[in-house]
């Protein structure tokens, strides 16, 4: 075997091991999040929630889960919350590398691993609910041939915000507008959705935001579909993105699952 192929495969086995601690880390904080007030819940009022979901374009895919659990009177009034949430993908783009003569196009290999713990508070006001969080994030950034170009690799701790904002602006028509900052990549992220509910369970409607991090920006637009069933909520969404650090753009598809209970 080269030294190459050890360096490698090295790698690979240091990239496996941050993304286990992560994961390890993630179910550590979600069991302690969990547990904080299960013996004071009323079950008569939705107190924990769970989430999850994944989105796949021409050079990413990332999948995520999550849950939280509501203080007070539950997730129908205003209160305090905990929130646990974590992330893995792997992606591609292509740049230059220096080999020693001369500058050559490559392709490099990436992979994203994200932990994010907060609390926050649910603001109610008439037709409108507003979330606000705070928290700590930890977020590995793995890129194979190393690409001396790119900042966002390697593992950082950091601060992350999230605002979500909920109007009914009618009986039939709803917007919301979340994002979310973590200081660690200087990453960014924001979502912004007008829909029509067309009948008790389903409704559709268009979305379009920005997201991006320290290296690169990008925007979306596309629709959505949005099913509220007996026992959870079910969105797929579809459009076009700026591609991973490159120009041309790219479909991309998603689908979210929500339960409270």
């Amino acid at each position: 075997m080269t030294a190459d192929r050890l360096g490698d495969t090295a790698g690979e086995a240091t990239r496996r091991a941050r993304a286990i601690g992560l994961c390890v880390l993630l179910a550590a904080a979600a069991g302690a999040l969990f547990s904080a007030g299960v013996a004071k819940a009323d079950e008569a009022a939705p107190r924990r929630e769970v989430f999850g979901g994944v989105e796949t374009a021409n050079n990413y895919t990332s999948i995520y889960v999550g849950g939280g659990y509501a203080f007070g009177e539950g997730f129908d009034a205003p209160g305090w919350r905990l929130r646990a949430v974590g992330a893995w993908g792997p992606y591609d783009y292509e740049g230059t590398l220096f080999d020693g003569a001369a500058y050559r196009r490559t392709m490099f290999d990436g992979e994203v691993a994200f932990l994010s713990v907060q609390a926050g508070y649910e603001f109610h006001r008439g037709r409108t609910i507003v979330r606000t969080y705070a928290g700590i994030e930890a977020v590995d950034q793995a890129i194979t041939p190393f690409d001396p170009n790119n900042s966002v690799q390697g593992t950082e701790l950091g601060l992350r915000l999230t605002l979500e904002t909920w109007t009914d602006i009618s009986d039939r028509w709803f917007l919301s507008a979340d994002g979310a900052y973590g200081s660690a990549f200087q990453e960014y992220w924001q979502l912004t959705r007008i829909g029509c509910r067309v009948g008790p369970i389903f409704a559709v409607g268009l979305e379009g935001g920005v997201l991006g991090n320290q290296e690169y920006d990008a925007g979306r637009g596309g629709a959505f579909v949005r099913g509220k069933f007996e026992t959870f909520e079910a969105t797929v969404s579809g459009g076009f993105t700026g591609d991973y650090l490159l120009s041309d753009p790219s479909g991309y598809l998603a689908v979210g699952l929500y339960r409270k209970f």
